[in-house]
């Protein structure tokens, strides 16, 4: 190659630049591979401030640099905590007005907290109430009653948030449409935020009006809840995908004389698919409680639900998923994401080792989120989706971690490494 001394001189100030650049990736990759102590503790939190802040500029740079960090359990615990301390003026308003809303609904709550806080934080139960169809005077009464009265307080239990939230409108379907289960997911995400709540210890129930509320909450976003209870109420056709809750704690309660709309025959025939899947699948931990000699008003029976819920830890990612899916709002369960969901889409996910078996209908790209308490992350993973097989390298990334913390605001849900697998 011919130059003079100009060209050679920039040659060797680009070959500096080049070795400069490596020197400081290799220390950052050091760093994150190493005890984090002293200042390299402070600059990754600084990055991680930015990744989480609300300048956009600075969260795309600071994303793209922690890509190139390799996934320790200390990167991971400094992310979580920068995830809680960033702020989020939007999410803090609700929080402080008591109310949570979306694009298209809005809910008010009433709530307290019940015993002594838990070295990990709150429990949270979520409590819904009866009426539905009916005037908001009426719905108002009810919601108040369920605050006050429906549920004992049971702090020996383990403290908890015990909250009730307001229908989002007076429709007979007001808690179980398509647009609530992305509502309750906020007000989980808030709660875990800005209340301390710990999101292995989140419960849903609710009567009547609130319990088909439960029945279609708990088989949409199972991987939110360590256990859920509906009463008085019966599974709601084309929305109750039973089949989701193979790894949720879940009971459901009707008095043997409640026979309006169905409500007790509708729930023993679930009981019974309810058997057919354990059989088939293994999981479906609870069951049918059918109250005898009671009609609609199961009160005495139900007062002390909340101490049986509280016994129960969620857990966020088995080794075994089924996901039917019942709207196309919803992108995640467990640790599969769709990237374009479809009602009347399934997916039947299981590992074993460190081969993942996933069975797809009506589904394009599935991703899956991979942690340690999945697979081997430091052995390639093989993948056979609908008989076909690929082979994955693994390796684990604080950036993807943080992608997922800010899909799903929790870091069981969150994973350090993400493979978009296509048909």
């Amino acid at each position: 190659m011919r130059g003079g001394p100009d060209s050679r001189l920039t040659l060797f100030n680009h070959a500096m630049s080049t070795l400069l650049l490596f020197a400081l990736l290799g220390a950052r990759l050091n760093w994150a591979t190493s005890p984090l102590t002293g200042d390299s503790k402070t600059d990754l939190a600084g990055l991680l401030a930015d990744r989480f802040g609300r300048d956009a500029t600075k969260a795309a740079v600071a994303g793209q640099r922690l890509m190139q960090i390799p996934f320790t359990p200390s990167a991971r615990d400094l992310a979580w905590s920068a995830w809680k301390e960033a702020d989020d003026s939007d999410l803090r308003a609700e929080f402080d007005a008591n109310t949570v809303k979306t694009a298209d609904r809005r809910s008010p709550f009433l709530w307290r907290t019940v015993g002594t806080k838990p070295g990990n934080g709150w429990g949270l139960v979520i409590a819904m109430h009866g009426g539905g169809g009916v005037p908001a005077k009426e719905n108002d009464a009810e919601w108040r009653w369920m605050f006050d009265q429906y549920y004992l307080d049971h702090p020996e239990s383990g403290g908890y948030v015990h909250l009730a939230l307001r229908a989002p409108n007076d429709d007979w379907n007001g808690f179980y449409d398509d647009a609530i289960s992305p509502l309750v997911e906020r007000l989980i995400q808030m709660f875990v935020k800005y209340g301390s709540v710990d999101p292995n210890r989140v419960y849903a129930c609710g009567a009547s009006h609130g319990g088909y509320g439960a029945f279609v909450i708990g088989p949409k976003i199972p991987y939110r809840f360590a256990a859920v209870h509906p009463a008085a109420s019966a599974p709601s056709d084309g929305q109750t995908q039973g089949e989701n809750l193979r790894n949720l704690r879940f009971t459901w309660a009707v008095g043997e004389r409640d026979t309006e709309y169905g409500r007790v025959t509708r729930a023993r025939a679930f009981e019974k698919q309810w058997l057919d899947w354990r059989s088939q699948y293994g999981g479906f931990d609870g069951g049918f409680e059918e109250v005898k000699g009671a009609d609609h008003f199961i009160k005495q029976h139900e007062e002390n639900k909340l101490a049986e819920l509280l016994k129960f830890r969620r857990t966020p990612n088995p080794k075994r998923v089924i996901w039917v899916q019942s709207d196309d709002r919803l992108h995640r369960s467990y640790w599969i994401e769709a990237v374009k969901p479809s009602v009347g889409g399934r997916i039947d996910a299981e590992v074993r080792g460190n081969v993942i078996t996933l069975k797809t209908q009506k589904q394009d790209t599935v991703a899956i989120w991979l942690s340690s308490d999945l697979v081997d992350l430091h052995k390639p993973l093989e993948v056979i989706r609908d008989g076909k097989r690929t082979r994955f390298p693994l390796r684990p990334s604080l950036g993807v971690f943080c992608d997922g913390l800010a899909q799903t605001a929790d870091p069981w849900l969150a994973a350090p490494i993400r493979l978009e697998i296509r048909p």
